[in-house]
Formats: structure tokens, C-alpha cells, sequence
């Protein structure tokens, strides 16, 4: 037998997934941003099929037609994909630095090199920079992973090597637990 609308207390809500603030509406992922690690390929030319998940997100956002990208890299270990006007938002960041601050220079730099435009065909796919193909991102395996602004490409193999058989420090688990983590 289910409750009626009429025997429930006002304000009271109608399941359990609202009860536990788990409705769509509670999640919103337009202020958010990127969220989520969907697994992914690299194909032979280095292209990124973008997940279907980031697609819609990305519809949503932007408009239907969006496909402007910025991709680059910190490392030359994986790729940060960002949408152009987030791109040009983070930029102005870099730039209100002083010119001749070595970390801008360096921050800079490596934009630089492992950088470049990339629009999205109508398939879904971003061609990865030349740098970043030529240090190892083809035909891998990857998580593409949302991280609010930005998605990040880094393969599989790269991040199981920096996690399995190393457990996180204990100073990092109180750092983590000082942000409620």
C-alpha cells in the first residue's frame, strides 16, 4: 500500500531519493561542471571520442553546436581539455600574474608546448596535440575525468602505477580530513 499525497506532512518528500537530496534537481552540474571518470580511448591518430556523459554536459552548457576546445598540459603526462571560454577565463588568471614571475614563464612554457586549439568534429572527437601524441597518448586506454572546469585525459596505466601498491600517507589523509574529506 503506498502513502498518499494527503496522509504525508507538508513539505514532506515524495521518495526516497528526494529524502536523501539525491533528486536531479539537488545536483547541479551547470554550476558543478565536469564530474565523473568515464574510461575512453585513444585511437591510432590520437583522437578522444568525447564520453557521452561530457557530450550532453557540454550540449547543455554551451549550446548544441559548441565544439571550441583548448587542450594542454602541465607534465606531458595527460591532457587537460578545457571549453574555450573556460580556457580564456583560466588564461586571464595566468596573465593578472607579474610577466616575469618564474612560474608563469614556466606555467606558460609548457602551455606552450603541449598546447594547442582543437575543435570537436561532428563525430565527437578531439584530435590530442602533437606534443602530447608524440610523448605516448595513442592508441591507450585513458580516464577521462571530470574535475569542475576541465576534463583530464590520463591513461590507465599511468594512474594504476601511481596508485596501486601505494597507499596514501597518513599526513595526507589528515590533510584531507581538515577540508572534510
Amino acid at each position: 500500500m503506498t502513502e498518499s499525497s494527503e496522509s504525508r506532512s507538508a513539505g514532506e518528500p515524495e521518495s526516497s531519493n528526494e529524502a536523501a537530496g539525491k533528486g536531479l534537481e539537488s545536483w547541479d552540474d551547470l554550476q558543478i561542471g565536469f564530474c565523473g571518470n568515464p574510461r575512453a580511448k585513444l585511437d591510432d591518430r590520437g583522437r578522444l571520442k568525447m564520453p557521452a556523459e561530457f557530450k550532453a554536459f557540454i550540449e547543455r552548457k554551451y549550446g548544441k553546436d559548441f565544439n571550441a576546445f583548448y587542450i594542454t598540459s602541465r607534465d606531458g603526462l595527460d591532457a587537460e581539455i578545457y571549453p574555450m571560454p573556460e580556457w580564456q577565463q583560466h588564461l586571464g588568471k595566468v596573465f593578472k600574474m607579474p610577466a616575469s614571475h618564474p612560474a608563469r614563464k614556466n606555467l606558460l612554457a609548457r602551455y606552450s608546448l603541449y598546447g594547442d586549439r582543437a575543435d570537436m568534429d561532428p563525430q565527437g572527437r578531439l584530435l590530442i596535440p602533437e606534443e602530447l601524441r608524440n610523448a605516448g597518448m595513442v592508441n591507450e586506454d585513458v580516464k577521462v575525468s571530470g574535475e569542475g572546469i576541465l576534463l583530464r585525459v590520463t591513461s590507465v596505466k599511468s594512474l594504476r602505477e601511481n596508485v596501486q601498491g601505494k597507499p596514501m600517507p597518513a599526513n595526507e589523509m589528515d590533510e584531507l580530513a581538515e577540508f572534510g574529506l
